[in-house]
């Protein structure tokens, strides 16, 4: 045994505390492993007697990301990369999936505790069974009862334990496996099932906030979707957006960007095996072919404006989230003027901040009552309350095991910006203001099977001084 291990379990048997032999591994090759430890045993709420690499503070877990800002094309603030995926570090082994989980409990956990019925919460090892207790716990199982009446799993870093909770009428529980609750109730005689006796807690969005604003009435115009290469891509419309920008259509012209901002929230191109039978929807059959396109539309728009680019999943990246920024290999080919981001993104636009992310898990949210592909609000309004931008891990949104929680909501945005569903929505929600901006796609034969019928060739320009809005339809 080197010394260093000896020395780890020396402290740990000083303090009654039995190590796992993987936690005595990763503290001995860690570079500041005996602080790491110190602070994560300072953390430990209640008794503990086994300690295991799980029960460790997120050591990745670091302090806020320098915020990246881009080069200055035109006589307005650059824009800036507050926070963001810079690279992969999912390896597919277990302790990622443990770091993941633990981020994620650790930051939603502490957003729940903040709301002041929860400020009592303890570990679940610790309910009494003789007074009110109050529990967070992050979502394992969801069984639902003909009576009205759920039974839910919660567990913690250490523990699991039965919640029964009834639904009220006219509020909906719409639970979702993976997000974190906080709760209230009584124990029953057993003390293996928590009745619960009042709502349910969610992370706490914070009180009723002004949004940032910039210094300059500048212009922020959103868009989404555009699909280039698809045979429904409304490629007449979208040539009059261009030409709108360089001021030669006479539509709102008070309201173009120039000089002011772009963003451009994934699903650029349509791509190709997005779907099965894909290439019978394609004008354009090559991915390189569908970017080389766009990048000679893009170079049309005036270098005033800077363009933000992000990804979505039919674009040229990995489908798993949080996707990184498109290859060198397409981004050679556009100008200086624009920011090719991951998905999700938070942006500084002249000190607003701007929380981008494309919408793939609307297709999970959209399993809950009340929820529909023509009311995206209402389900960005379920993000926001969960803090969290793809809540279930394993479900139509295919998520990465990093050792951090990208998709988290860590802070509360001024803007929040989504697309995928091809639907439009503008709402202002807890002083956030929400849009989706649709889709430049005409209704593929897909949508037509479901019934569903997209809103195409809209964008959403947003005066970032007064938070004035104005809805561009070039459909005309």
């Amino acid at each position: 045994m080197v010394v260093k291990e000896k020395e780890i379990i020396d402290w740990l048997s000083e303090r009654k505390l039995m190590p796992s032999p993987e936690l005595i591994t990763h503290i001995s090759n860690h570079p500041d492993g005996l602080v790491l430890l110190e602070k994560s045993v300072a953390s430990i709420d209640g008794p503990k007697l086994f300690l295991s690499v799980s029960d460790l503070l997120i050591e990745d877990n670091p302090e806020p990301p320098k915020p990246i800002s881009r080069p200055k094309v035109a006589n307005i603030p650059p824009v800036i990369i507050e926070r963001q995926i810079d690279k992969s570090m999912a390896d597919g082994k277990l302790q990622s999936f443990v770091s993941l989980f633990n981020d994620r409990f650790t930051t939603l956990s502490r957003l729940v505790r903040r709301n002041p019925s929860m400020r009592g919460a303890g570990p679940l090892s610790v309910l009494n069974p003789d007074e009110e207790n109050q529990a967070i716990g992050m979502i394992a199982e969801i069984q639902t009862f003909p009576n009205g009446r759920t039974k839910v799993v919660i567990e913690d870093k250490d523990n699991r334990i039965n919640i029964m909770l009834k639904e009220e009428e006219g509020n909906p529980l719409n639970l979702l496996n993976d997000e974190v609750i906080g709760v209230s109730g009584k124990l029953n005689r057993q003390g293996n099932l928590l009745y619960v006796n009042s709502p349910i807690v969610r992370p706490h969005l914070g009180r009723y906030r002004e949004a940032a604003r910039s210094e300059e009435p500048y212009i922020a115009l959103f868009i989404s979707d555009i699909h280039l290469g698809s045979g429904t891509f409304k490629e007449n419309e979208w040539n009059k957006f261009v030409s709108w920008l360089n001021g030669e259509v006479d539509y709102h012209k008070e309201w173009i960007p120039n000089p002011g901002y772009l963003v451009i929230a994934g699903d650029a191109v349509d791509g190709i095996d997005s779907y099965p039978g894909q290439e019978d929807d394609l004008s354009i059959t090559d991915v390189w072919e569908q970017y080389s396109t766009l990048s000679k539309s893009i170079s049309k728009i005036p270098n005033t404006i800077q363009t933000v680019i992000m990804p979505g999943n039919h674009d040229a990246v990995r489908l798993m989230e949080p996707q990184l920024p498109l290859p060198d290999r397409v981004i050679k080919d556009f100008g200086d003027n624009l920011t090719f981001t991951a998905n999700p993104v938070l942006l500084n636009l002249a000190g607003v901040q701007v929380l981008c992310y494309h919408g793939k898990s609307l297709d999970d949210l959209v399993s809950l009552r009340d929820l529909t592909y023509e009311d995206p609000m209402s389900m960005m309004k379920e993000l926001l309350n969960r803090r969290h931008m793809a809540p279930i891990y394993g479900a139509k949104t295919p998520l990465a095991p990093e050792k951090q929680d990208h998709m988290l909501i860590r802070d509360v945005p001024d803007i929040f910006v989504t697309g995928h569903v091809h639907s439009f929505g503008i709402e202002r929600y807890n002083g956030v203001l929400m849009l989706n901006p649709g889709t430049w796609q005409a209704q593929t034969d897909y949508q037509k099977m479901m019934g569903f019928q997209p809103q195409p060739c809209r964008a959403v320009a947003v005066n970032l001084q007064t938070f004035d809005t104005q809805v561009l339809d070039f459909n005309f």
